[in-house]
């Protein structure tokens, strides 16, 4: 018998057993805009050997003193300030137009709204419209299909010592393969859920990410952080009878607090964390990104008792003392997940530059892998593939699509199909989009996909999507059976609209699958969270939906994608960003 058959053999007994005999008893980015890294000379693409780097010359946008200048500033700042930008009070976001109106959309079946029990903003540019949830994350149990569970950044909750709502930490839980949805709060993460301690001074939770181990055991990991001070920390939330109730969070990392909730003053601020568990040990592993005055490493802890308590943080991207030439530690948005032997792949974006300045021609950006084989105790980290940032809109501050207001980045996403044990990354670029020289003329984010059997030896990147922009890409893979769901606006390629679509094929025959639209109409991203623009001074609706969408599949070949839809439920509210999903075939 072949090594190949017996990994075969060894993925259907796994299969089995997880179906059969159950666990185991243990505006306008656009034209004029200019970008502050490779995207001018609109280089061809190239494979994981590295060859023609040198065609990425690029100028660098200035840095602070203290930081080098990455190719990509994402890599080098956080996030978490964005959704909340402090808008002027006669600011109004689009939503409150359509108060007192007729939903202009129509019934969205056979889309299923996720959200029950919403609430109506009290207070600020939202107020009187729906409570927004966006940037969903959703898993699936690997021995119930039809346990599956989901979250987001709910802002239902007002929080009183900030006067707004603000996020708090939600799961959805469906036990009929998502029909309907428990809406479940995790108990005392930030401040307005009633958290003590250290987290006492948090105002907001977000970045949520799920997984599952065995015995229904979901693990749920969010970054919760102070609006007032500087406190940020990374936490898990552990369900032990499927996402119907949850355990207090446990701290995995800490910075800006003491242990009582007073505020410190620190250089480091934790953010984008993620979670991959075994399904069959139930080791869980949570990886984040540090930010601090020079760099921002990808750091990782990891727990073999189900969460209760955690191992040393081990630094997942390379160690910056070292360095000479290559993988930096100017990293974010990593991913984990674990291999049916046990073996943990982090992949995440990172800068590769000749020296930690960052200032070289053939400094760039790419998708990297790193590698454990001693569950996390040392990493060897792989160039997957080169990762051409979006422009940035500089009246926004961030990168956007051509017209639209919205941040986007070009993080990774990672799924291990425990069938084939082939690991499946995708994540969306710019390297179509139309420049002239340095200045971007319009957008064409398209989604590309590599696939590896070792982490280590990787395909040539397929591209999957059309002609117009896709962003937010998410994948899932099940016996070779390889799903990717992604926002294009592909249905309305000349205006503002979104859609979510899907692509279905056989490994890397995903890239020649024809477009599936999943959503029923084109939705305006416009209609909630506005700000003004840092040199227009103009209104700017709908600077957030979220950093990722989301998609699962579980042994039934059953797909479920998850996203931040802009309709709201036209049969109860007007529009506004809500959680949606809906069950479809892999074939």
């Amino acid at each position: 018998m072949t090594r190949q058959w017996r990994r075969r053999i060894g993925a259907v007994a796994i299969a089995t057993a997880l179906l059969v005999l159950g666990p185991p008893a243990t505006v306008t980015a656009a034209a004029g805009s200019t970008g502050g890294h490779h995207h001018g000379l609109r280089p061809a693409p190239v494979d994981q050997s590295g060859v023609a780097r040198a065609a990425l010359l690029a100028p660098h946008t200035a840095a602070p003193a203290s930081r080098p200048n990455v190719p990509n500033e994402l890599l080098s700042k956080t996030l978490f300030d964005d959704d909340a930008r402090q808008p002027e009070p006669s600011i109004s976001a689009l939503c409150q137009s359509y108060l007192g109106q007729p939903n202009p959309y129509g019934p969205i079946a056979p889309n299923v709204d996720m959200i029950n029990g919403d609430t109506v903003v009290q207070a600020g540019s939202q107020t009187g419209c729906q409570s927004a949830q966006n940037e969903t994350t959703i898993a699936t149990n690997p021995f119930n299909p039809l346990n599956l569970v989901a979250g987001t950044n709910d802002y239902r909750i007002f929080n009183t010592r900030e006067g707004r709502n603000d996020g708090s930490g939600w799961a959805y839980t469906t036990f009929d393969g998502g029909k309907t949805w428990l809406n479940v709060q995790l108990p005392h993460l930030t401040f307005q859920t009633g958290a003590t301690g250290a987290l006492s001074d948090m105002d907001s939770a977000g970045d949520p990410a799920i997984a599952f181990g065995p015995h229904n055991t979901v693990y749920y990991a969010n970054i919760a952080f102070s609006r007032l001070n500087l406190g940020s920390a990374i936490t898990l939330s552990v369900s032990h009878n499927g996402g119907m109730t949850w355990d207090d969070p446990t701290i995995i990392a800490l910075d800006g607090v003491d242990a009582s909730g007073n505020p410190l003053d620190t250089p480091n601020f934790n953010d984008k964390e993620w979670v991959g568990a075994d399904p069959l040990t139930g080791t869980v592993y949570v990886s984040w990104t540090q930010f601090n005055a020079t760099e921002s490493p990808i750091l990782v802890r990891s727990s073999t008792d189900f969460g209760r308590t955690f191992a040393p943080a081990v630094q997942v991207s390379p160690d910056t003392t070292k360095f000479s030439g290559g993988i930096t530690s100017f990293s974010s948005g990593s991913i984990p997940q674990v291999g049916n032997d046990g073996t943990l792949y982090i992949a995440y974006e990172a800068s590769v530059c000749d020296t930690l300045n960052c200032d070289s021609p053939n400094d760039h950006d790419a998708v990297i892998v790193a590698t454990s084989h001693n569950h996390g105790q040392t990493f060897k980290n792989t160039e997957v593939s080169l990762d051409f940032d979006f422009p940035p809109n500089e009246d926004v501050g961030r990168s956007t699509l051509t017209g639209l207001n919205f941040r986007i980045n070009s993080f990774p996403q990672m799924a291990y199909d425990r069938l084939t044990g082939k690991l499946w990354v995708t994540w969306a670029d710019d390297r179509n989009g139309q420049y002239d020289g340095f200045t971007s003329i319009k957008t064409n984010g398209d989604n590309f996909v590599v696939s590896s059997s070792d982490g280590k030896h990787w395909s040539t990147p397929t591209k999957v999507g059309t002609a117009d922009d896709e962003v937010y890409g998410a994948i899932a893979a099940i016996g070779g059976r390889v799903a990717l769901t992604s926002y294009t606006r592909h249905y309305d390629p000349t205006g503002i609209n979104l859609d979510l679509a899907m692509w279905t094929g056989w490994g890397s025959g995903v890239g020649s699958a024809p477009i599936q639209r999943v959503t029923t109409a084109s939705e305006n991203p416009n209609v909630q969270f506005v700000g003004v623009g840092l040199l227009s001074g103009q209104i700017l609706q709908g600077e957030f939906i979220g950093d990722y969408t989301a998609v699962a599949m579980g042994l039934d070949f059953k797909v479920h994608p998850c996203w931040t839809d802009f309709r709201g439920n036209p049969a109860l509210n007007t529009p506004n960003q809500d959680a949606v999903t809906q069950s479809l075939s892999a074939f």
